[in-house]
């Protein structure tokens, strides 16, 4: 059985997605939504989420959580840089690594220098431990720079409700959201997107940020 099916994800992508939805995820989602707003005249947004935000509008809400290599981890302590958050488990063989993988390839696409922070907080704390994650970082070609975030089941539920991500444990399987957040250098969430990602738009959009920061 596989061990994940994308559950729900934030209200504010739900709704702006609900007709795209119903036609699933990925390129045909991507190019239904900006499609449609050529369609009706509206301005196509400036970033390539399926769901976007100005600078300012949408604070992400912050959390205190512990690194699974250790130590504890604050959304503050990378503040002046995008960030990119995912809700993932190390475990997983169907969904999560399809998200890692491609989470991977946004990181090589772009210099060092321009990498992303990326947060992955973990939605099965009974499961992931520091050899999981490491293997889990190892098969999903993630490159340096990735924090995986765990804590007790109340902390990350807390988390989870905040980004709108709805885990659930059964017997099988953890059916969780598979909503990713990009976040300005302001830790303001711009941009969200559904599995599976399209790596070379969310580097442009990182790229952007990175302009819009330093203009």
């Amino acid at each position: 059985m596989a061990r994940h099916r994308p559950a729900g994800t934030r209200l504010a992508i739900a709704l702006a997605l609900s007709v795209v939805l119903g036609i699933g995820a990925g390129v045909g989602a991507h190019l239904v939504s900006r499609g449609s707003a050529a369609a009706t005249g509206m301005p196509l947004p400036d970033l390539h989420g399926q769901a976007t935000w100005s600078a300012g509008q949408r604070p992400a809400p912050s959390f205190t959580l512990r690194d699974v290599q250790g130590g504890r981890f604050t959304l503050a302590s990378v503040t002046g840089r995008p960030t990119l958050v995912a809700f993932l488990d190390s475990k997983c063989r169907s969904l999560c690594p399809i998200v890692g993988r491609d989470i991977g390839d946004v990181q090589r696409s772009l210099l060092s220098a321009q990498r992303p922070a990326v947060l992955i907080v973990s939605v099965d704390p009974a499961g992931d431990s520091a050899a999981s994650v490491r293997t889990a970082a190892r098969r999903w070609h993630l490159e340096s720079g990735w924090r995986w975030l765990t804590g007790t089941r109340p902390q990350l539920a807390a988390v989870w409700k905040s980004y709108g991500i709805e885990v659930q444990q059964t017997t099988n399987d953890i059916v969780h959201g598979a909503a990713v957040y990009l976040l300005d250098s302001r830790n303001d969430e711009r941009a969200g997107y559904l599995a599976p990602l399209l790596p070379n738009f969310i580097s442009l959009d990182i790229r952007r940020l990175e302009a819009e920061s330093t203009s």
